[in-house]
């Protein structure tokens, strides 16, 4: 058994397509160092569900777990840390997709640093219903981001909850922590989208919680370099040019990049605020 498990959620509503694109590029990106492969099967009634997946992996090592349809990404992410021994934890969202080889050491490299507690593949400055965007823009926003989630409901929840722009938070669809501090996390309740926005951006959130631990929270992009909060914005790994620092890829980085300039530049502003450069939009449109 390794001092690091690489775990990957595979919600059963995504269908086969999301996986099949994640392990291709598994396969394809060696990680650069010994790990245990972790596949959390969410939604599943029956082991005859998963074999699909299975025969996809069976040459490829590794173990399951089968967990209950509810609790988000999160929520079963904290009963693998809970189950699984392992030192170090890599959690990968069912829509995440490896960009570069040696991704995983290039994050083990500097979550296993003194005083560092987290790192991600992407975090962002941005806030729900940050005041540094105008009311129609931030509801224009919301709206293509999230549908289902009523912009009356966003508004109630400004300042009770989250703290307003610069909010710092890795983005939880690709991070890595130690065991010890995933277990330290307290979650509560997570039973709605908004309980798992709380925990990934909120007052009282993973990153906020580490801090709290006296802990340093870092970006690590495709070349390996680590970028301290304030330095996210240059990273070009979030919602900035064409990403092209990007580590780990998922389903908003792949929405930014599908967008037209227009809506990039609207991401920009959300997720940095003025530091967002008006000029990016040339570049990503080249």
């Amino acid at each position: 058994m390794s001092d690091i498990c690489v775990v990957h959620l595979v919600r059963k509503k995504n269908g086969l397509e999301p996986f099949r694109h994640f392990l291709a590029s598994y396969l394809d990106h060696p990680a650069g160092m010994d790990h245990d492969l972790l596949i959390l099967y969410k939604g599943f009634n029956r082991e005859a569900g998963i074999s699909p997946y299975e025969k996809l992996l069976e040459d490829v090592p590794h173990s399951f777990l089968m967990v209950a349809d509810f609790g988000f990404d999160l929520r079963p992410y904290f009963i693998a840390a809970e189950k699984h021994p392992s030192q170090y934890f890599c959690f990968l969202n069912s829509f995440s997709v490896i960009l570069d080889k040696d991704w995983l050491f290039k994050l083990y490299r500097h979550i296993n640093q003194p005083g560092v507690g987290l790192v991600g593949a992407t975090g962002s400055w941005g806030s729900i219903c940050p005041k540094h965007l105008r009311a129609k823009e931030n509801m224009l926003l919301w709206e293509k981001l999230l549908r289902p989630l009523a912009w009356k409901v966003l508004r109630a929840y400004r300042g009770m909850y989250f703290d307003d722009f610069p909010n710092y938070h890795i983005r939880t669809n690709g991070f890595m922590i130690t065991r010890e501090t995933m277990i330290k996390i307290q979650r509560g309740f997570i039973l709605t989208k908004m309980h798992a926005y709380r925990l990934e951006s909120g007052k009282n959130s993973i990153t906020r919680q580490a801090e709290q631990m006296g802990l340093k929270c870092m970006v690590i992009d495709k070349n390996g370099i680590g970028y301290d909060k304030q330095e996210w914005n240059i990273s070009n790994t979030f919602w900035r040019g064409m990403q092209e620092n990007l580590l780990i890829s998922d389903n908003q980085t792949r929405k930014y990049d599908a967008d037209d300039s227009g809506w990039r530049c609207k991401w920009r502003q959300f997720a940095w605020g003025e530091l967002a450069d008006e000029s990016q939009d040339n570049i990503a449109d080249s």
